[in-house]
């Protein structure tokens, strides 16, 4: 890729790796994003430790990068900044991380609330970095003149180059603009035209074509790319007399029984039978043991209906085509959105996110814990964020759950979303889509704030955590001999 030292080496090939995991915004910098596009699966990813083979495109040119970065974000980044890294032997594209302008704007001292811009450029440094970075790249997105010195375009890219540039010498810098691209600092006007090159260039270019192969698309904005817009009114009204029904039912059977607080398996909640301690509320209930009993299994079949709900939305969700929309009840939808507020049911919902835990999951909801089902769950969770054990997530499974997911959040009220958002940040998270997991955990803690799980996620993704699969394949290929390729960006 073209440096400001050398603009006219512009054709020297590069590796697109997509596999890691970026990290979200550092407080007061919400507009960053981090992103991995989808990643190749296995067939039997839970029964086979093995890594599968991550996607790799062999390019040449800077084009090629430019073209891959909108993929990789979901949208064209516009009024931007955006930090790629380069790593290993054969300098594969690694982290991508998107800011706004304005979050890299210096404080200002009559405006001691406002954006840190040195804060987030020593942030996005840092990540740079700790993604074993050997290079990095920095581009422009702007449609202002970013040739102004005093410009908030200039100002931005510089200082964050200057901090790159203590730690990685030779960072470049390309700017992409509404009527072309180039190298922002190149002179040659052979190679870099004032007006830039033609963006066609970018939408032929050998990535652009691949990822298009692969059904990948670009929303025209952010906010386009995390919309989820709501049901139609009639439906939004069926879903939520359903949701208020099943929660009534919920709670009368909740009551009688010796789980009052709504605990489960994996939120920390332990049945009565394993402590043999009641709660305050257990101890002055009056009821005679037998229906306290009934109670329970009732509240299990609760649970095991409210799964069997889920289920059946999975397969109408998996049985759609790419690109066409599954057909769902609102009905169903309102109960799925109130059945997740119960964390057992919210907990057997995350473990069917596996293959092979039907069983497991089934247990959990109708709030039968033992040894086997801990045991079963640490694996399946395991599976998600241990290094050792971890495995990518399966399409085939995600994808529709995904589609459930959103469709409870566009059918239900704003009130019962925080469940649904929670996991669907966590599939994000677990397919290295940070940017969307911080979405996701952000309209979660804006409906509960303190909503445990999604605070739990969050420190995960603003510490740059990537799940398990993740960490172990970045540790591979930082290590992989160089095969003698011309594979530097």
């Amino acid at each position: 890729m073209t440096t400001v030292q050398g603009a006219e080496r512009d054709h020297i090939g590069f590796v697109v790796h997509t596999v890691l995991l970026a990290a979200p915004p550092p407080p007061g910098a919400a507009g960053i994003d981090h992103m991995n596009p989808k990643d190749t699966t296995s067939e039997n990813l839970g029964r086979r430790p093995a890594v599968p083979t991550a996607t790799v495109v062999r390019v040449a040119g800077p084009e090629d990068l430019l073209a891959y970065i909108p993929y990789r974000l979901g949208f064209e980044p516009a009024e931007s900044v955006v930090a790629v890294s380069l790593t290993g032997p054969r300098q594969r594209v690694g982290l991508v991380a998107r800011v706004d302008l304005d979050d890299l704007r210096l404080r200002q001292p009559d405006d001691p609330d406002g954006p840190d811009g040195a804060a987030t450029a020593r942030w996005l440094t840092d990540h740079v970095l700790a993604d074993g970075a050997d290079r990095a790249v920095v581009v422009l997105y702007t449609a202002t003149d970013p040739t102004v010195p005093t410009g908030a375009a200039r100002r931005a890219v510089d200082l964050l180059r200057a901090r790159l540039e203590r730690r990685l010498p030779g960072t470049e810098v390309w700017l992409v603009a509404p009527t072309g691209f180039r190298a922002l600092d190149c002179a040659d006007p052979m190679c870099c035209p004032a007006e830039g090159r033609p963006l066609t260039a970018l939408q032929g270019s050998r990535v652009a074509a691949h990822m298009v192969l692969e059904g990948r698309t670009v929303a025209g904005t952010r906010e386009e790319r995390y919309a989820l817009r709501p049901a139609p009114e009639v439906a939004r009204t069926q879903a939520r007399r359903a949701a208020a029904r099943w929660t009534d039912t919920y709670r009368q059977l909740l009551n009688g029984t010796r789980f009052p607080d709504g605990g489960g398996p994996i939120d920390g909640a332990t049945p009565i039978e394993r402590t043999g301690r009641r709660s305050g509320a257990a101890r002055d209930r009056r009821a005679a043991p037998s229906q306290v009993l009934r109670a329970e299994r009732a509240l299990g079949e609760w649970g095991a209906e409210s799964l069997g709900l889920w289920r059946s939305a999975l397969r109408v969700a998996a049985a759609a085509g790419p690109g066409q929309p599954a057909v769902l009840s609102p009905v169903d939808l309102g109960k799925i959105g109130a059945a997740l507020a119960d964390t057992p049911v919210r907990d057997a919902v995350l473990l069917s996110l596996a293959p092979g835990t039907e069983e497991t999951a089934l247990r959990t909801a109708r709030r039968r814990a033992d040894h086997d089902t801990d045991t079963a769950t640490g694996s399946v969770m395991a599976r998600i964020v241990d290094p050792v054990q971890g495995v990518p997530p399966d399409e085939s499974i995600t994808r529709a759950a995904r589609d459930v997911l959103e469709a409870v959040v566009t059918h239900v009220p704003r009130n019962r979303r925080a469940p649904a958002y929670l996991l669907l940040a966590l599939i994000a998270w677990w397919h290295g889509d940070g940017g969307l997991a911080a979405e996701r955990v952000s309209d979660a803690l804006g409906v509960d704030p303190d909503y445990r799980l999604a605070l739990l996620l969050r420190g995960a993704i603003v510490g740059g955590v990537p799940p398990g699969w993740v960490r172990r394949e970045r540790g591979s290929y930082l290590g992989e001999p160089d095969q003698g390729e011309a594979a530097a960006v």
